[in-house]
């Protein structure tokens, strides 16, 4: 019995030496940074005469762009209509093309006196679909085409029942009178 003791005794010591802790290490200080200057010798900038205007000189077309926006945006529609006709004329292949287009088919439209033009209005709405299929406006533009293209098939339908309208009341009037002469006879 004592041997039995005396191993578990022993394979307890042997046991608690196995989980002992190491010892704590010690971490290496951080590394110093040393900032070290080098004086270098540059030299001062030279100045460089440039014959450069003050301000560039606006593309040609600009001015009449930012005009017919304006009268555009303030409800001119006639003088936005001059306006953006002279810049196609001017500049057929100019940077705002698809936003002229859009605008003067809008103000074609949307003028009061002379009434709206919806002919025009649509021939420069589609000029702008077919020529610049990625404009951002194409699909506003397709969009007013297509309700333009309901409303007037809506009118001629309206159109045709009025004229279908007008034949059946001269027809029941012609009845009626028949009917009213049958009455009188005898």
């Amino acid at each position: 019995m004592q041997s039995k003791c005396l191993a578990l005794i022993a394979l307890g010591l042997i046991l608690t030496d196995c989980h002992k802790r190491p010892g704590a290490t010690v971490a290496p200080p951080p590394p110093t940074i040393v900032t070290v200057v080098v004086p270098v010798a540059v030299p001062a900038p030279v100045p460089v005469p440039m014959d450069i205007p003050a301000s560039l000189p606006a593309p040609p077309g600009a001015s009449l762009f930012e005009k017919a926006e304006l009268a555009f945006v303030t409800g001119d529609y006639d003088a936005a209509i001059h306006d953006y006709e002279n810049y196609l004329q001017l500049l057929p292949n100019g940077d705002h093309i698809d936003q002229v287009l859009f605008h003067v088919g809008l103000a074609y439209v949307l003028q009061i006196k002379p009434p709206a033009n919806w002919t025009r209005g649509t021939a420069s709405l589609r000029r702008l679909v077919k020529e610049y299929p990625d404009s951002p406006l194409k699909p506003t533009a397709t969009v007013i085409l297509s309700l333009r293209s309901h409303a007037d098939q809506l009118a001629r339908d309206a159109e045709a029942r009025n004229e279908i309208m007008q034949q059946l009341n001269a027809e029941l009037g012609r009845i009626k009178k028949i009917d009213a002469d049958r009455m009188k006879r005898p």
